[in-house]
This record gives structure tokens, sequence and C-alpha cells, in this order.
């Protein structure tokens, strides 16, 4: 049987253990009948919501016609991830890794099973940058995807954003520090958290869940604030049960924040970079607001980039 055939490739597929992809999972749930296409390019239209309320209008005079929103159409092309592994005949008349030193496999029978463990090396890349792709999203409401050589310094940087203009409407700036509150009134991140909620609930948007890098964890964890709040018996603000969701991201528990309950995630995932650097899926100091699983809402990350424009095909009146 030929090993590198589609049937043989589908059957070894089935075959590996499903990667825990965190981000990708809860913001970014497929469809496969609706987000799955066979085409190199998509388009995609939106609409821009409202919150406006329908007027008072006297009797006599009917209706009063209102304007309909239009929309815009975009054309998406998807990043290219492309990667393989060689192998020569010096890989196959080799002891594998965690083979027997006396053992008997033949050549082909070393070939199936580096088959199996590249496939899984291959896909748990693959997961890996899908997981940085959709952190980057909700921190930057876009990002950059450097598609890159086998020569290091030969690359192209392929911008993508999700909204028109210069500024990120999704991006929060903070006044200042955050800092420490005491006992009896909380820090000034608590104020950044409530106006970041209310970002949420001014377009219609409920706010669910609080992602925060693991130092932002630890900084709430230590506010003397919320330890006096939570341990106040006479009304109930929240409950700290720390739960692993996965590997790399954590439930600290429920916060109240003026009436909205927040889930507050911890992330301290990480990656190896293509330098060799560690590091986290999450930047330090990074705190994005959810509407829950399935969309992210405005995030205040550590840094801020300006990044590209999408390519724009034509613009809709709305009409039908």
């Amino acid at each position: 049987m030929d090993i590198y055939s589609t049937y043989y490739m589908l059957a070894a597929v089935k075959e590996l253990p499903p990667e825990h992809t965190f981000f990708k999972r809860r913001y970014f749930p497929t469809n496969e009948t609706m987000d799955v296409f066979g085409t190199t390019k998509v388009l995609a239209d939106y609409k821009e919501g409202s919150q406006r309320r329908a007027p008072f209008v006297l009797p006599r005079i009917g209706s009063v016609s209102i304007a309909r929103e239009g929309f815009s159409t975009y054309e998406l092309e998807p990043g290219n991830i492309s990667i393989s592994m060689p192998l020569t005949v010096d890989h196959l008349k080799m002891r594998g890794f965690g083979e027997s030193l006396m053992s008997n496999l033949t050549s082909a029978d070393r070939e199936r099973m580096l088959l199996i463990g590249d496939l899984q090396e291959l896909s748990a890349r693959i997961s890996r940058t899908e997981e940085w792709l959709a952190v980057q999203t909700m921190l930057d409401n876009g990002c950059i995807m450097r598609h890159q050589t086998e020569v290091q310094d030969v690359y192209d940087d392929i911008p993508v954003k999700f909204y028109d203009g210069e500024d990120n409407p999704a991006l929060f700036t903070p006044a200042a520090k955050w800092t420490h509150g005491t006992a009896d009134k909380p820090g000034n991140w608590y104020v950044d958290v409530c106006a970041m909620i209310k970002m949420l609930t001014s377009r219609g948007l409920p706010a669910r869940e609080l992602l925060v890098a693991s130092d932002v964890g630890e900084f709430l964890m230590e506010d003397p604030w919320i330890l006096n709040m939570l341990d106040n018996r006479r009304v109930e603000l929240g409950h700290i049960a720390p739960t692993e969701l996965t590997d790399y991201v954590s439930e600290l528990g429920v916060f109240n924040f003026k009436g909205r309950n927040l889930s507050i995630l911890v992330s301290d995932g990480t990656f190896e970079d293509e330098k060799g650097v560690d590091t986290p899926y999450v930047p330090a100091g990074t705190a994005i607001g959810f509407t829950g699983p399935g969309g992210w809402a405005n995030a205040l990350p550590s840094t801020s980039r300006k990044i590209g424009r999408w390519k724009s095909s034509q613009k809709g009146n709305g009409r039908t």
C-alpha cells in the first residue's frame, strides 16, 4: 500500500490526537457548511449595526420613513501556511526516537512510524500559528501575517484589519498605569474595566468574559480591595474558584463590575517564534473584553500597532 496515498493519509490524520486550540475554538468557532470555501478568495459582506430607537409619530401622517443601513463588501484572501519535513533513506536506516536498540523494524515500518510522527508535529505547529493568529486578531482587530521563505531575511508582510480608517475602534487606552486599591477603594483598573464593559453595552453587546495575561491575573489576585470584597458576606460580588480550562488557560472565577458579572480568564501559554524565543500568546500587561464564546469586542494591549488595510472591492447601498 502506498502510504502517501490520499486514502492512507486520511486514515493517518484520523488517528492523530486533536490539538487543544482554546482561542481559536472559543472565540472563532467554524461552521463547516458556512465558513469553509473551496476558493482562494472570499467575498465578505459587512453591515454596521446601530442602537437607534423608533420616533413617536403623529397618527394622522401615517409613518416616518427612515434610512436603510448600507453595507460594504470586502475581498479576503487567507494567509498561506505550508510546511514540510524531509525524509531521506538515512532516516529510515537509523534507529528512531524511542525505538529499541534490538528493533526488527524494516525501513517500510519505520517510514510509517515517521509519517504519523511528522503529521502530528506539523499539525501542532499549524495549531500554534492559528492560536497566535486568533490572539493577534483579538488584540489589534487584525494582524500582520509574515510570509517567510527559506531565507530568514526574505519575507513579505501581508496585513489585514477589520475596521475602516486609521484608528482601531475596539482599542481601549487607559488613562494611567493600573495600580492597586485599598481595602475600602478599588484601584484605577476597576474604572478601566467598567469603561471597557461600557464600550460593549453601548453597542448592544453583552459583556461576559475578561481574558488577561498571567501578570495581570497575579495583579488582580493581589489587590486588597478584591480580597476584602470577596470576604464580605453581606454582599455577593463574585467568587474565586480557579478552574483549569486547558493546559495554558484557567478561569480564576467571576467578579462583579457595577452589576456586570465577568468571568476572569488567565492565559500563560507560550510558543517558540521563528527566532527560537519563548513568546506568550497573550502579551504581558494585556486585557481583552469579550461578549462571550464566539466573539471579542475590545482590548487593552500592552502595545498598540498600526496595521494595513483590507482590499475593498465594492460598496453596496443595502437595497433588497
